[in-house]
């Protein structure tokens, strides 16, 4: 039982983490007092958990010993490839609804659609690239770990 608790605190802390780094970077683009406030929150929760998992391990070591690094490897991988794939899918979603926006084209004299660059923000497009290799690799290890137990 400890051991699940062990896991779920550490998934817990885990996706922490990412909201805690979306947050600052989202504060220290936008400047929104929104994404300060989920910064600090996200601070608060990281450091609880923190404690809690310390104090589980404190209490009973042999929590760690059964400790399978491999499965936790598996569980990454299947994490970073989800949160990746929902990076992913946001931006196509975005530049989808802003394709079919009117004001993001015109018709060229022979009746055909000329997109307009402001479809895509150039830093959308960087992060879709940028990510696509760790989505591969993180997918890849994943299923092929899940498809061999």
């Amino acid at each position: 039982m400890k051991f699940v608790l062990l896991i779920a605190l550490g998934i817990a802390l885990q996706t922490s983490l990412v909201f805690h780094v979306v947050s600052l970077i989202g504060y220290l683009l936008t400047k929104k007092m929104n994404h300060f406030k989920n910064f600090m929150i996200t601070a608060v929760s990281n450091v609880l958990l923190s404690i809690c998992i310390a104090i589980l391990v404190a209490m009973d070591q042999s929590v760690i010993q059964g400790f399978n690094i491999e499965g936790v490897f598996i569980l990454e991988s299947g994490m970073l490839f989800f949160y990746m794939m929902a990076v992913k899918v946001r931006i196509t979603i975005g530049v989808i609804r802003r394709a079919r926006d009117p004001s993001n084209y015109h018709f060229s004299h022979f009746g055909k659609k000329i997109y307009h660059t402001s479809i895509i923000d150039f830093k959308e497009l960087i992060t879709y690239f940028i990510t696509f290799p760790f989505t591969l690799m993180a997918g890849a290890y994943f299923v092929v770990k899940c498809l061999q137990y």
